[in-house]
C-alpha cells in the first residue's frame, strides 16, 4: 500500500506548492462570500440571486465554517476541504484497485497515479470548482465499476453515496452513471443491473434532495430556474466553437478505444473505462459554454480511459507500445494545465489601488455581467461585494432576447425581466452605498451578442440613483472598466 501511494503522495506536495499563496477562481471566491452571507441569514435564491442548486452552497459550508471557528483564511480552508476529498478518492479507489487480483501492482500504481495527477495537477487552475469536486467524488465509482467482480453490497452503497454528492451538483453529470448502468444492461440482455444497490441507493438521494430543494429553497424553482429558462442562453457559445475545445479529447479517447479494440481480455472494464469518457465528453458538449473548467470531468475519465486500456492490454500482451501510447496521449492532456499554471487575475490586482479605504472597511460593486470581474476582487482586496449574484447574468439574455424580438408580448416580458434586474441592482446599490464602483463601459459587452447596453443610462432612469450617482467621481480606467468612486470609507450596517 505505501509504495501505491508514492506517486499520489509525491504529486500531491507538488499541488500543495503550486496552490501555495494563489487566488481560487472567480467561481470559488464567490461561493467562500455568498455562503458566507447565508450561514449570516441571508436566503439563497430569494436574496441571492444565484443559478445552480443549492448542494454547492451546503458543500462551501464546511470549509468557510471551519475558518470562522479556526480564524484561517477560508481560501486556504477551501483548498484543504478540496485536498482531503482527493485523499479519501484516492484511498477508496486504491482499496478497490488492490481487490482486483488480475490486475498487477505495476499496473495498479499506473492507474493510480495517473488518477493523482488527473485530480490535482489538470485542475489546477480552476481548483474546487463543481466540476472538479464532482471529478474526485465520482472517480471511486468509476473504478467500482472496472473491477471483474462486485464489491460488497455495504462497499456498492457507501461509493454510491460518496459518488452522489458529486452527481448532485450539476444535473448533467447524471449522464455517467447513466452511461455505465446502459452499457451493464445491454451487456447483460437484462434491466436487473438497474436494481443493485449503488443505483437505488444514487436514485434515492437524487429524489429526497430535490425534494428537500422545494421544501427549504421554493425560491430557486419559483424565481431562479424560470429565469434562468428564459435568459441564460445568451451564454452558450456555437456548438462548433465548443466542439473545437473537445477534438484533443475526442482524440485521445479514440486512442482509447483503439487499445480496447486490439485487446480481447478484458472487454468489459475497457468498454465501461471509454464509454464514462465519451459520457464526460458529452457533458461538456451540452453545457454549450467552452469554459475551461467543465472540460475537467471529460479530461480525467479520458485520462483513465485511455490509461486503463493500455494497462490491461500492456499486462494483456506484455508489451511496451500501449503505454508508451497512453504517456504521449496524457501529455497531450496535461500540456495546457502545465502551461498555465494556477489560477490567475489580473483584473483584481489591477483594480486594488483604486480602494483607498483600509483592508476590512471596503466596499464596491461591479456592473457586469462577466464573473472574473466581482470575484475574486473581493477576495483579494478584502472588500464587501454589493451585488447579490455572481455576476449581472440577467441583462445580457433579456437585452438580447429584447432586440430580436418584434412581438409586443416578448418584448413586455423582457423588459420586465430587465426591471427585475435594474431593481436588484440597485437594491444593492442603495444598500451598501458602494466606496468603489466598476461599469463595463464596452460597445460590444461579453454575452450580449451584440445588443447595445448601458448600464449607466439604464439605471439612471431610477431618479435615486441618479441623484446618489452625483456622488461619484471617475478615477480612472482598467481595460474597458471605467472606476468610479465616492468619498468616505462607512460600509452597511
Amino acid at each position: 500500500m505505501t509504495r501505491d501511494f508514492s506517486a499520489p503522495a509525491i504529486i500531491m506536495a507538488i499541488t500543495v506548492y503550486l496552490l501555495w499563496g494563489t487566488l481560487l477562481s472567480h467561481d470559488i471566491s464567490w461561493y467562500l462570500i455568498s455562503t458566507g452571507w447565508w450561514l449570516d441569514g441571508v436566503e439563497i435564491y430569494a436574496d441571492i440571486l444565484e443559478l445552480n442548486p443549492p448542494l454547492a452552497f451546503y458543500l462551501t459550508a464546511i470549509p468557510v465554517s471551519i475558518a470562522r471557528v479556526t480564524g484561517l483564511d477560508p481560501t486556504a480552508t477551501y483548498k484543504g476541504f478540496v485536498l482531503v476529498l482527493t485523499t479519501g478518492s484516492l484511498i477508496i479507489s486504491q482499496r478497490l484497485l488492490n481487490s482486483e487480483a488480475s490486475l498487477s501492482p505495476t499496473a495498479r500504481r499506473a492507474v493510480l497515479a495517473v488518477a493523482a495527477v488527473g485530480l490535482l495537477l489538470l485542475p489546477i487552475g480552476d481548483f474546487g470548482q463543481r466540476d472538479h469536486l464532482f471529478s474526485i467524488l465520482f472517480l471511486p465509482f468509476l473504478v467500482m465499476n472496472l473491477l471483474s467482480k462486485d464489491a460488497s453490497r455495504p462497499v456498492r452503497a457507501g461509493i454510491a453515496i460518496w459518488a452522489t454528492f458529486g452527481i448532485a451538483l450539476k444535473h448533467y453529470f447524471l449522464l455517467l452513471p447513466l452511461a455505465i448502468l446502459a452499457y451493464q444492461v445491454i451487456a447483460r440482455h437484462s434491466l436487473r443491473p438497474a436494481l443493485k444497490v449503488e443505483y437505488l441507493v444514487m436514485a434515492a438521494m437524487l429524489v429526497l434532495y430535490v425534494a428537500a430543494t422545494v421544501i427549504l429553497h421554493p425560491a430557486y424553482f419559483d424565481s431562479v430556474v424560470p429565469l434562468a429558462m428564459q435568459v441564460y442562453g445568451a451564454f452558450d457559445a456555437p456548438f462548433f466553437s465548443t466542439l473545437s475545445h473537445a477534438r484533443i479529447l475526442i482524440l485521445v479517447l479514440l486512442v482509447a478505444l483503439a487499445l480496447l479494440v486490439v485487446n480481447g481480455a478484458r472487454p468489459r472494464s475497457n468498454a465501461v473505462a471509454v464509454l464514462t469518457g465519451a459520457a464526460a465528453i458529452a457533458v461538456f458538449l451540452i453545457q454549450s459554454k467552452g469554459w475551461s473548467y467543465q472540460r475537467i470531468p471529460a479530461t480525467i475519465f479520458v485520462m483513465m480511459a485511455v490509461i486503463w486500456t493500455a494497462a490491461t492490454l500492456s499486462q494483456t500482451q506484455k508489451q511496451w507500445w500501449p503505454t508508451a501510447m497512453a504517456a504521449v496521449s496524457l501529455m497531450l492532456l496535461m500540456a495546457p494545465a502545465l502551461l498555465h499554471g494556477p489560477y490567475q487575475n489580473s483584473f483584481a490586482k489591477d483594480v486594488n489601488p483604486y480602494f483607498t479605504c483600509a483592508p476590512g472597511k471596503r466596499s464596491f460593486q461591479i456592473f457586469s455581467s462577466t464573473v472574473s470581474t466581482g470575484f475574486p476582487l473581493a477576495n483579494y482586496a478584502n472588500a464587501t461585494p454589493a451585488n447579490r449574484a455572481p455576476t449581472l447574468w440577467l441583462f445580457p439574455g433579456a437585452s438580447y432576447r429584447l432586440s430580436l424580438t418584434k412581438d409586443p408580448a416578448e418584448q413586455v416580458i423582457y423588459r420586465a425581466t430587465l426591471e427585475e434586474a435594474r431593481s436588484r441592482v440597485l437594491a444593492d446599490f442603495f444598500r451598501t452605498s458602494p466606496q468603489v464602483v466598476i461599469v463595463d463601459e464596452s460597445l460590444h459587452k461579453q454575452y450580449f451578442n451584440g445588443a447595445p447596453f448601458d448600464y449607466l443610462a439604464y439605471f439612471s432612469e431610477n431618479s435615486g440613483f441618479a441623484e446618489a450617482w452625483r456622488n461619484y467621481a471617475l478615477k480612472g480606467h482598467v481595460g474597458n472598466y471605467a472606476i468610479y468612486t465616492r468619498e468616505g470609507c462607512d460600509l452597511p450596517d
